[in-house]
């Protein structure tokens, strides 16, 4: 595929270079691209050698800065559903919450667009068009739908979709992050 370009991802996102947004996708990219992941891992193995080799003091107080930063820390919270499509738009990968979220195993999904079995009647036209024009521009996009569960139960959602460009600006996949939002004014 674009095996040169995921290389030097996968060395920017291990050296800590990688933009924090950018980082995020790559991370989901990373959960179902076994070869990808295989290849970071033998990198962070690498540096973590390479710091073993010359070992360094910590600075004073460092602990105590540590502990109390993980300590403010927020409380865990549900995990976020994570779906992965091709450049067409249709479904690779997703995880457990995704499946939790809207019924739908990856094995229903694999090869199909998500949004024609989960959009439905009270789905927002306007929204799904707003995101059907960031994707063909190759846009970050962020909308809130009503989306449906297998089981036919409708749902609110915020959908995160970033796409992740190869170094030519084509789209390699699109990275979709979703959370139920609480479920005020869905009567009916």
């Amino acid at each position: 595929m674009h095996a040169e370009d995921l290389l030097e991802r996968a060395a920017h996102y291990v050296s800590g270079e990688m933009p924090a947004p950018e980082r995020e996708s790559f991370e989901v990219v990373l959960e179902f691209h076994e070869e990808l992941r295989a290849h970071v891992a033998g990198l962070q193995e690498t540096v973590a050698g390479l710091a073993a080799a010359a070992p360094v003091a910590p600075p004073l107080g460092l602990k105590a800065r540590l502990l109390a930063a993980v300590a403010a820390l927020p409380a865990p919270t549900e995990p976020e559903a994570l779906l992965v499509t091709d450049p067409d738009g249709l479904v690779l990968w997703l995880n457990p919450a995704f499946t939790a979220m809207c019924g739908y195993s990856l094995a229903e999904l694999k090869g199909r667009k998500p949004g024609h079995l989960l959009q439905g009647p009270a789905t927002e036209a306007a929204a799904v068009q707003r995101i059907r024009e960031s994707l063909q521009a190759r846009r970050d996009c962020r909308e809130t739908l009503i989306n449906y569960h297998k089981n036919g139960t409708r749902y609110r959602a915020e959908v995160r979709i970033t796409p992740v460009l190869a170094d030519g600006g084509d789209p390699l996949w699109f990275v979709a992050k979703e959370r139920k939002i609480p479920e005020t004014a869905l009567a009916g």
